[in-house]
């Protein structure tokens, strides 16, 4: 291989080199500013969890619509004040599959925080969604129910050990030993007198 086509192959390599670079820089650069245009769709999402009112209509949709309509009725059928907390439970969860489902937010993020609802919820309005579809063939929130899958398929533990979250240990009190190797082992009463009974010393306090 002569001088020339050595150099013409370094310099082709360093140009694909270059172009895969900046390919990848670009796509970081698209997918921050994507991020950052989700954000607050995202926030706006999940402050609508903490108001009185959602929490009051999931209430009533975890523990009471079942029993309170035992029979199976399209969504639309429903009276109207049962139809609204509904729509405003289910509604916001269908929201938050289409951020999940459409790339939007990490599918992590929303099943480690809000998995187990979006389940429970599907499981509660599902025999009404259901009946909705077959007498008007929609998709009525199609979305949550694809996340109440996802949420089955991935769940929330498994994200939160992925994560390695940290469990809370509170402190010892003022005078007592700390949790951990830092605390001195003191046996318990009978263990020391059957080391006593041994011959064995203790070591003083």
């Amino acid at each position: 291989m002569d001088a020339q086509t050595v150099v013409t192959t370094i310099t082709i390599a360093i140009s694909i080199t270059s172009l895969a670079v900046s390919g990848a820089l670009t796509l970081r650069q698209v997918r921050t500013a994507t991020d950052g245009y989700a954000l607050p769709v995202v926030l706006n999402v999940f402050s609508q969890f903490r108001s009185q009112e959602f929490f009051e209509a999931q209430q009533y949709v975890l523990y009471q619509l079942r029993k309170d309509f035992p029979e199976v009725a399209a969504y639309t059928a429903l009276p109207l004040e049962a139809r609204s907390q509904v729509r405003a439970v289910a509604g916001l969860y269908d929201d938050l599959g289409k951020l999940v489902a459409h790339g939007i937010v990490k599918e992590e993020l929303v099943i480690g925080s809000n998995g187990i609802h979006a389940r429970r919820i599907w499981e509660a309005v599902e025999p009404f969604v259901l009946e909705e579809r077959r007498q008007r063939r929609s998709n009525l929130w199609i979305y949550l129910e694809d996340l109440a899958y996802r949420s089955t398929r991935t769940p929330p533990a498994t994200i939160h050990a992925k994560l390695k979250l940290h469990r809370y240990v509170a402190p010892s009190g003022p005078g007592q030993p700390g949790p951990g190797p830092s605390g001195p082992t003191v046996p318990p009463p009978r263990s020391r007198k059957r080391a006593i009974d041994r011959g064995e010393h203790e070591s003083p306090p």
